[in-house]
C-alpha cells in the first residue's frame, strides 16, 4: 500500500512523456520519500509503487538498488559540497564551518538515511568521489580559517568527521548530547 503523503502527489507530467534524466530525478525524489519512511530496506516495487509506474519502468532507470541509492546518496552530496562552499562565501571562515557543522549535525540527528546510504554504497567509485568532493569543499574552508587565525593549524577533515561521529554517539547516550559534544569539540579546534 502507497502512504497518502506519497500516493496523493499529483505529477508534473505524465511519465511516458518525460526525458531520461527528469524520470531519474523524479525517481530519486520519490525513492527519498519512501526510503525515509521506511527505511533502506524498502522493496524496488514499492518505490515503483508510489511512482506509479511498473517495475521495468525502475530498473530502466536505475539498474539496481543500489544504484538507486548512490545516486540518492550523490545528489546529497552534492547539495552538502554547495552548502559548505556558499557558507565559505560568507563572513569569516570560522563561523561558517561553525555554523555548518549545527546544521549538518542536526540534519543527521533526524535524518538516517544519507549515513545508511553511505554505508551500504562507500566503496564505489562515483561514491568516493562525491564524497571527496565534500571533503574538499571543507578543506577550504578549513585552510581559510588557519589563515584568518581561527583554527588549530593541525585541524583536518577528518577531525571533522570524528566530530560529526562523535555527536550521532552523544544523542544516542541522552537526548541533546550532541549539542554539548558540538560545543567541547568545536571549542577544541578553535584557535
Amino acid at each position: 500500500m502507497v502512504p497518502p503523503s506519497i500516493a496523493t502527489k499529483p505529477p508534473d507530467a505524465p511519465w511516458g512523456e518525460l526525458e531520461p534524466d527528469a524520470k531519474r530525478r523524479r525517481l530519486l525524489d520519490i525513492a527519498t520519500e519512501v526510503f525515509t519512511e521506511d527505511g533502506l530496506d524498502a522493496p524496488m516495487p514499492r518505490i515503483a509503487a508510489a511512482a506509479g509506474i511498473g517495475i521495468g519502468s525502475l530498473y530502466r532507470s536505475y539498474g539496481s538498488k543500489e544504484d538507486l541509492v548512490a545516486a540518492l546518496l550523490i545528489r546529497q552530496l552534492a547539495l552538502l559540497r554547495e552548502e559548505v562552499s556558499a557558507a565559505g562565501r560568507r563572513g569569516d571562515a570560522w563561523s561558517a564551518i561553525e555554523g555548518c557543522v549545527r546544521r549538518i549535525a542536526e540534519r543527521q540527528a533526524t535524518n538516517k538515511l544519507l549515513s545508511g546510504a553511505l554505508g551500504l554504497t562507500s566503496e564505489r567509485r562515483d561514491v568516493v568521489v562525491a564524497v571527496g568532493e565534500v571533503s574538499l569543499a571543507w578543506q577550504e574552508l578549513i585552510d581559510r580559517a588557519r589563515e584568518e587565525g581561527t583554527m588549530r593549524s593541525d585541524a583536518t577533515v577528518k577531525d571533522l568527521r570524528f566530530l560529526f561521529a562523535a555527536a550521532r554517539a552523544a544523542d544516542e547516550v541522552e537526548t541533546g548530547g550532541r549539542d554539548r559534544v558540538l560545543d567541547l569539540l568545536l571549542e577544541a579546534l578553535r584557535k
